[in-house]
């Protein structure tokens, strides 16, 4: 994504926000509730896959939108996999699969934002059972879980944190990255900017580990094979506010291969950040029902003027 390679010390942050151990059970109450959150009790199941920044307490705004009539699910796959040594995105779609299968669900929407779209696509590849439509939060087909300059700029951040006010200054890069990505600003509060720089800080040599994992990372399959796999409607959400962190257009044309079953949409003033900058328009795109249904019964007025279909090819 151009974010990682416009911006040197954002690679560094997106590794080092996924620290933290989880530890899998029958019972939900077993779960770390920074790796995995169920909230609301329904009728519909929404999985929200988180990507490298913001962390289960990213998606708190849009989860307490869907939650008073639906189930919720956050899951945190980067966390999950803190302590493993496959860390492909086809890697994290099995433990995300695991999860849900221990939670007993089935047949959910699933959305995932920036590289968790990557997860989120190979869970409905490799396990359509749990997915009736997906959501992409500004991400696309992503086509790898690493990035050339993990290695570099983990070695500076890993000497800079121990130099005085080497601390202050990781946060402050990373907080200037998440503004320099976000169309709106009013959502990056003093609790938000704790909730997102914190985990970056607490726990530095398991999180360079984890970054080190990433970087070496290898698919098993091509994107193209994932997405001819995905029997579910897509839907991607992108902000239409330029800025570093935006999918480019392989990400998207990836999806081609599903003709009318893939929507993209604009959010006006939007950056990289849609469930933050605007969580009650986000949300009322994942209630109003999957794309084959809104296709069979026409769109919604008010999605047409941003509304682009990619040519099946």
């Amino acid at each position: 994504m151009k974010w990682l390679a416009a911006h040197r010390w954002l690679p560094v942050v997106c590794a080092l926000v996924t620290i933290g151990t989880a530890r899998l059970g029958a019972q939900q109450t077993r779960y770390d509730s920074t790796v995995v959150t169920v909230r609301g009790d329904g009728p519909t199941t929404f999985v929200l896959i988180t990507g490298m920044v913001g962390g289960v307490a990213g998606f708190h705004r849009l989860a307490s939108l869907l939650e008073p009539d639906n189930r919720v699910v956050i899951i945190d796959p980067y966390r999950l996999a803190a302590d493993s040594a496959d860390v492909t995105f086809a890697a994290l779609a099995r433990y995300v699969d695991t999860v849900l299968g221990e939670l007993g669900i089935d047949s959910a929407r699933v959305v995932g934002h920036a590289h968790g779209t990557g997860v989120a696509l190979r869970l409905a590849a490799n396990a359509p059972n749990r997915v009736t439509a997906l959501y992409f939060l500004d991400g696309g087909a992503v086509d790898e879980n690493r990035t050339a300059l993990f290695a570099s700029s983990l070695k500076w951040a890993s000497l800079i944190v121990r130099l005085p006010g080497g601390r202050n200054y990781i946060r402050g890069r990373f907080v200037k990255g998440i503004r320099q990505n976000a169309g709106r600003q009013e959502w990056l509060d003093s609790k938000t900017v704790r909730e997102y720089t914190e985990p970056v800080l607490n726990q530095l040599s398991k999180a360079i580990s984890l970054a080190k994992r990433l970087d070496r990372a290898r698919e098993p399959d091509s994107n193209l094979a994932v997405v001819e796999r995905v029997q579910a409607p897509v839907t991607v959400l992108l902000g239409d506010v330029p800025h570093p962190a935006e999918p480019d257009s392989a990400e998207i044309t990836a999806l081609a291969s599903l003709g009318d079953r893939v929507r993209i949409e604009r959010l006006p003033g939007v950056g990289h950040f849609p469930h933050e900058e605007t969580p009650a328009d986000v949300a009322a795109y994942l209630t109003a029902g999957t794309v084959a249904e809104e296709w069979r019964n026409e769109a919604p007025r008010s999605y047409a003027p941003n509304t682009r279909v990619l040519p099946h090819r």
